[in-house]
């Protein structure tokens, strides 16, 4: 289709058709075969038009031209193709970024995690072993060492979202094939200057009937056209958040000078500077002015040659002429912002896409840091009471002591299990599961512990933040506290199920410190859409927790 044309109509086909063509060998055609296959269409227009005819003279300006609008054409179909294709695959790929980034930081924490927990929680368990098999004084050791490296575990808890390492450099797990930003400033920079390739050409060779330039006036042309040049691409250069450039207003101005004051010195070849123009004004002026900048910058073209310098003579010339200046013209100020804002468009979006995934990152990572606090930090210390206790119960009921001990081989068992989800993001408690724990570690702590409870029906997501949240609380109170009586309370009424864990060893005539443990909990409850309270008096601390229960199946 593109050479039939060529063989019907001759030295009348249009200029720059065949421009389709190499856009679509740049869009199919793999590298390196592309910049051969392309080069050779491009010897084949000037051939073709040399073979049927150039449509005017000289010879040289007519055959630059046809190789200008070849490749403006060709370059601007296919920056434009690309720069839409790169922009829906940003937009199909950003959560796909976002996940594996994700999965990425949990690939980095898992190490981190296995270091500082898991590893002591092995050691825990190898030291539980050996005080069931050996004698009281190896049991002994063995219960001090199983104490030792749980509280060293339960510091490394605490401490987690600190020691996390970083996830590896997004540019490493992104996996989208994009047209990079220096190819699109390759294709925006070629476009301007073929533009003033032709301008140039026009001026040293001018067509027939033009007037050759005087050697001061081509040099004084060359400036100008370096200049239109220089403040085309400063105009079109991507800036984070769409700032425009410092001084806008005064380099579109002197843009603007330049364009309609050349075309009175340098003759109608000096159009080509409006292409530049209008352009820059749908880059830097607000909408929808611009467009009507734009309609009155297409409108100045008729104007110039009718009142303009004496190489256009006579009327229907004029006429034809400013047809096809201000629709080629028009087209060229379209590109050159099309090209330039599609470019900003991805650059921007790209921007957006990895701030997504930096922002699911560190969601991620304080995740991991608040389930590590929270939902091992109970476990851990768990282990290291029952370890003290077992020791203190070894000379007066060796068989409690001993009940105490596999108990401890299980809660390192379960910790290590919790730590492994943990790292996943699979982790799930059993509310039922941590009221017994609760009362069971309390228990062994000589806490006197009383749980109210009432039938509730929420979903199992919210049941497991609210076990989470009654684990970090009860962790407080054996941390923090000399409780010796403690009452948790769970209810739902009206929508709302609500956790209440009070303690009497609070220190009286003290203040509500919001440390990790309280600011996790009330964390947990905002992303359920609920709140968190806490009240100190005379010695007795309560922490409350209420979030809508959901719709769940009753517990």
């Amino acid at each position: 289709m593109t050479y039939l044309g060529f063989a019907v109509f001759q030295g009348s086909w249009v200029g720059g058709v065949s421009g389709l063509l190499g856009a679509l060998v740049l869009l199919l055609v793999r590298p390196p075969w592309r910049r051969w296959l392309f080069g050779a269409l491009a010897l084949a227009e000037i051939t073709l038009w040399l073979t049927v005819g150039l449509p005017y003279r000289p010879s040289v300006n007519a055959a630059g031209w046809m190789l200008i609008v070849f490749g403006n054409v060709s370059l601007g179909v296919f920056g434009l193709t690309r720069l839409l294709e790169l922009v829906e695959r940003l937009e199909s790929t950003q959560d796909a970024l976002a996940d594996a980034a994700v999965a990425a930081q949990r690939l980095a924490a898992a190490t981190d995690v296995r270091r500082a927990i898991v590893y002591h929680l092995n050691e825990v368990r190898a030291q539980v072993r050996h005080a069931l098999d050996g004698r009281s004084d190896a049991t002994r050791t063995a219960l001090r060492r199983a104490a030792d490296a749980a509280r060293t575990a339960s510091a490394s808890a605490r401490r987690i979202v600190i020691d996390l390492p970083a996830s590896p450099a997004l540019a490493s797990i992104d996996r989208i094939e994009r047209v990079t930003p220096a190819l699109a400033r390759r294709v925006v920079t070629a476009v301007v200057l073929l533009f003033a390739g032709q301008y140039l050409l026009n001026l040293v060779f001018p067509a027939e009937g033009g007037a050759t330039a005087r050697p001061a006036t081509t040099v004084l042309a060359v400036s100008v056209a370096a200049v239109m040049v220089a403040l085309q691409l400063r105009h079109s250069r991507f800036r984070p958040d769409d700032e425009r450039p410092a001084g806008w207003p005064w380099t579109l101005g002197v843009q603007a000078v330049l364009c309609f004051v050349a075309y009175p010195i340098f003759g109608v070849v000096s159009i080509v500077f409006v292409a530049y123009l209008s352009g820059s004004i749908l880059l830097l002026i607000e909408r929808p002015i611009r467009w009507v900048l734009f309609g009155l910058v297409a409108i100045c073209i008729p104007i110039l040659t009718a009142v303009g310098p004496s190489d256009l003579v006579g009327l229907p010339l004029q006429i034809r002429w400013s047809c096809y200046a201000v629709t080629t013209l028009a087209a060229g100020g379209l590109l050159v912002y099309g090209l330039s804002r599609f470019h900003r468009t991805a650059a921007e979006l790209d921007l957006a896409r990895r701030e997504l995934a930096e922002a699911a990152v560190t969601q991620e990572r304080l995740r991991i840091a608040q389930d590590a606090h929270d939902t091992l930090g109970l476990g851990l210390s768990t282990i290291a009471l029952k370890s003290d206790l077992a020791h203190t119960l070894l000379d007066r009921d060796e068989g409690r002591a001993r009940r105490e001990i596999v108990h401890m081989l299980h809660v390192a068992r379960t910790v290590s299990s919790d730590a492994s989800a943990l790292v996943d993001g699979t982790l799930n408690l059993a509310l039922d599961e941590e009221l017994a724990t609760a009362e069971d570690v309390l228990t062994t702590a000589d806490v006197v512990t009383t749980i109210v409870r009432a039938d509730l029906s929420a979903e199992a997501a919210v049941e497991s933040e609210i076990a989470s949240i009654l684990r970090e609380a009860v962790t407080n109170v054996l941390r923090h506290s000399t409780a010796r009586e403690c009452r948790i309370e769970l209810a739902c009424r009206d929508g709302q199920l609500s956790l209440l864990v009070a303690n009497d060893g609070a220190a009286r005539g003290g203040e509500v410190t919001q440390g990790r443990g309280l600011a996790n909990i009330a964390a947990r409850a905002a992303r359920l859409g609920g709140s968190v309270r806490t009240r100190l008096e005379g010695g007795r601390f309560e922490v409350a927790a209420s979030v809508p229960a959901g719709k769940g199946e009753r517990a």
